[in-house]
């Protein structure tokens, strides 16, 4: 009689215990759904973002160097022939404009202060001449033909006079002693420019020509970007465009600059032209003559839908985006959309078409597999 009970009592508890406790339905999910846990998005670090409006610049790659510019650049000779008897400077020194560098003599110096000396004397008599004659000619009583003998005599002499005057002046002479027979045996040789001497290829007691080059002056705070530009690409670039480059060795420094003029003759074996630009602060680093630069011109700049490239999920030469579709307590889903990628620049991709709406994954996805 027991063991009847027993079988009917035990259906009943478990019947019971069934309908007190139903079993929890497994989430049904579409298989086109990307599943990330809460757990997993907070360990990667993801982040939540949407597409932004960023900037797009079209660049013109370039190589190029640093050079001084045309009125940064001085390379000294002796206006006479004459001897080097002293130096007063040596390679590296920075020289302010008017500075002596190197004082000279010779023969030729001396006898060009001869020259003027004699010139003096004769266009003093000469013009005493002239004004007598042009006086006797003036009351009739000299002939013209003698008055004009005395002009062309004078005019001549005084000719002399005046070159041999700015020669010596331009050297530094002081031309009002030498009409009283006051000489020099030397004068200095001056710089026509502040800068930083980078040559000197003179010694004392060298006997140096006038067409020789003896030293050579650079400003440093005159230097310029000289860069080539492919024959291609050159029709894009104009003046006013911001040049950023870099220098070899600098660290990844980037130097901003502005373009003043593009070349218009192409060298034949590489193809290029030459084009110059500005560098701005140009006293905030130390930049040395013939430094390779290596950079890219803006030549044009835009505004488009864009995503940090961590956002791009690549599968089988297609590119998607993570779009989140729901959130629940312990989860997020996210739909792959597919988007067509254009231009890379720092690190943002632009969306060309198909640019979705609502909140991506930006950020902590690449591990994510699209098939």
């Amino acid at each position: 009689m027991t063991s009847k009970l027993v079988l009917p009592i035990l259906l009943l508890s478990i019947l019971f215990l069934a309908c007190t406790n139903p079993p929890k339905e497994a989430p049904v999910e579409d298989p086109g759904l990307v599943l990330i846990t809460k757990p997993q998005f907070d360990s990667e670090k993801m982040e939540l973002g949407i597409p932004s409006l960023t900037a797009f610049s079209e660049l013109v790659h370039f190589t190029g160097t640093i050079i001084p510019s045309p009125n940064g650049w001085a390379q000294i000779s002796l206006p006479i022939p004459g001897i080097i008897s002293k130096i007063h400077c040596r390679p590296g020194q920075m020289v302010s404009k008017g500075d002596p560098l190197f004082e000279v003599g010779g023969n030729e110096l001396i006898d060009m202060q001869r020259d003027f000396a004699e010139s003096a004397a004769a266009l003093s008599r000469l013009r005493s001449e002239y004004e007598r004659m042009k006086e006797l000619t003036n009351e009739k009583i000299g002939t013209r033909k003698e008055f004009m003998l005395a002009e062309s005599s004078y005019l001549t002499e005084k000719a002399k006079y005046n070159a041999l005057k700015i020669k010596l002046e331009n050297i530094g002479l002081d031309v009002i002693k030498m009409e009283g027979d006051v000489f020099q045996s030397t004068y200095s040789l001056r710089s026509p420019i502040h800068g930083s001497i980078t040559q000197i290829r003179a010694t004392i007691g060298q006997y140096t020509e006038s067409q020789q080059n003896i030293a050579e002056i650079i400003d440093t705070r005159s230097f310029m970007l000289e860069l080539a530009v492919f024959e291609n690409e050159i029709s894009k670039v104009k003046p006013d465009q911001i040049a950023e480059f870099s220098l070899a060795g600098d660290g990844g420094v980037t130097f901003r600059s502005k373009l003043i003029s593009a070349g218009k003759t192409i060298h034949k074996e590489s193809k290029s032209i030459d084009c110059y630009a500005n560098i701005e602060n140009l006293q905030g680093y130390n930049f040395v003559s013939n430094q390779f630069a290596e950079g890219d011109i803006i030549v044009s700049t835009d505004s488009v839908m864009a995503v940090p490239e961590s956002a791009i999920v690549n599968s089988a030469n297609r590119s998607f985006v993570l779009s989140l579709t729901k959130e629940e307590g312990t989860h997020y889903l996210f739909d792959k959309v597919e988007v067509v990628k254009g231009r890379t620049s720092n690190n943002m991709v632009e969306l060309r078409e198909k640019i979705p709406t609502g909140k991506l994954l930006l950020k902590g996805g690449y591990n994510i597999q699209s098939e």
